[in-house]
């Protein structure tokens, strides 16, 4: 807005100048003249005094206005009083005319009426006329930018969410339409990654309910009796597809809100020593904790849902071990999760955190889940300033880092 109003003010300043100078070197305005018998009336006033008879007839055939006053009927200042009564006349100035007070015998006063000089109406006219014809020149030169860089923009927004890429809108630096395209930039990324997770999620949650779907209707058509190993097995499917929508429930939940943080210090060992005592219970893997005792400025709710949704990625696709490693790299504390899993195609870890995806190798394809939980840990790591990354651990499986900064999260 400051960038718009600083332009647009410095062009109508410079176009002003501009416009009335050219206006004064091609057509230079005529002064005005006084009319004849304004000049007649100023050589024959000297008359009043000597010769009164004589002046009156002039201005009659002058035909200039003239009337006969006493000086207790004007209303001066004690300047012209004082003008008046050294035998001078005075002159004031209304909106129509110059009326002039020649002294006159026994406070007497002769008032002469002068009309001011018309100026040609014809030439205010053309005058007026050339000047908001040059003004609207200029303008059109000033906004020819403006209007190009918005029917661009306008080209450009009409095939939002139709290419199969998001689109790039490239304008000049010093273009006052340049951050307006910068954010569109930022939609047209948005939009595109939407409409991708779209098709990630119709294509998951097509992909995902058709299994057990299709065993719940094997199962019934069985007519399992109740407690039985078919009847468990209807259980079991029904949980799956519970916690599949459980799932993206969440992850919507994550993904559209930013909520306020309790900022507090987190003790990062004990949450996640307490973390391992919740999950023993549920699992045969072994599951350990080493590091250093150190504290977290975060969200403690959100940082152990964070450890907890890599934890149970670990325990799903480890062979027999787990371990969690607490430390600190520079000015960070890195919460550690390894396994002794399969681990992770090097290519795919740039993908890995992204909402819906699945790699397609035999670390995730049997294990179950929409893809959301490390999607739910990246928008986690996002609130508190910090990244989240994943590579080859040394016990042979996966090692997912969680990285806070040591500074106060915003």
């Amino acid at each position: 807005m400051t960038r718009l109003f600083v332009s647009f003010y410095l062009f109508m300043a410079v176009s002003m100048v501009l416009i009335s100078s050219t206006l004064e070197l091609v057509w230079p305005r005529a002064e005005p003249q006084e009319p004849p018998e304004v000049a007649l009336a100023e050589v024959l006033l000297p008359l009043a005094m000597t010769e009164l008879q004589p002046l009156l007839e002039k201005l009659q055939q002058a035909n200039i206005k003239y009337e006969f006053k006493n000086i207790t009927s004007t209303s001066w200042s004690a300047e012209e009083h004082q003008t008046f009564s050294k035998g001078r006349s005075v002159t004031l100035f209304s909106d129509t005319a110059r009326i002039i007070y020649a002294p006159l015998s026994n406070n007497e006063l002769l008032v002469i009426t002068l009309p001011y000089s018309k100026v040609s109406t014809s030439y205010l006219f053309v005058y007026l006329s050339a000047f908001l014809l040059l003004l609207g020149v200029l303008l059109a030169i000033w906004l020819w930018p403006l209007w190009r860089d918005l029917s661009y923009l306008t080209r450009k927004v009409s095939h939002l969410g139709q290419e199969p890429e998001s689109f790039s809108i490239a304008l000049k630096k010093r273009s006052v339409m340049q951050p307006i395209s910068n954010r569109l930039n930022m939609l047209s990324e948005r939009v595109h990654n939407l409409l991708r997770d779209q098709r990630e999620l119709t294509g998951a949650v097509a992909h995902e309910f058709r299994t057990p779907i299709a065993r719940l209707k094997f199962a019934l058509e069985m007519q399992p009796e109740p407690n039985s190993q078919a009847w468990k097995g209807i259980q079991a499917d029904l949980d799956e597809l519970e916690g599949l929508v459980q799932e993206m429930l969440e992850y919507t939940q994550y993904d559209a809100m930013t909520p306020e943080l309790n900022i507090a210090d987190i003790p990062a060992r004990a949450l996640c020593e307490n973390l391992i005592i919740k999950l023993r219970p549920t699992t045969r893997k072994n599951i350990s904790i080493s590091g250093d005792d150190l504290v977290i400025r975060g969200d403690g709710h959100f940082i152990e849902r964070a450890v907890l949704n890599l934890l149970n990625n670990a325990i799903r696709h480890a062979k027999s071990k787990v371990n969690i490693h607490v430390c600190r790299a520079n000015n960070s504390i890195l919460i550690e999760v390894h396994d002794d899993g399969s681990g992770i195609d090097p290519s795919v870890t740039s993908r890995i955190f992204e909402p819906f995806f699945r790699p397609d190798n035999s670390r995730v394809r049997y294990s179950g889940g929409a893809g959301l939980g490390l999607a739910i840990v990246q928008r986690i790591q996002h609130w508190h300033n910090g990244t989240a990354s994943v590579s080859e651990s040394p016990m042979g499986g996966a090692r997912f880092v969680l990285n806070y900064p040591t500074h106060k999260t915003s």
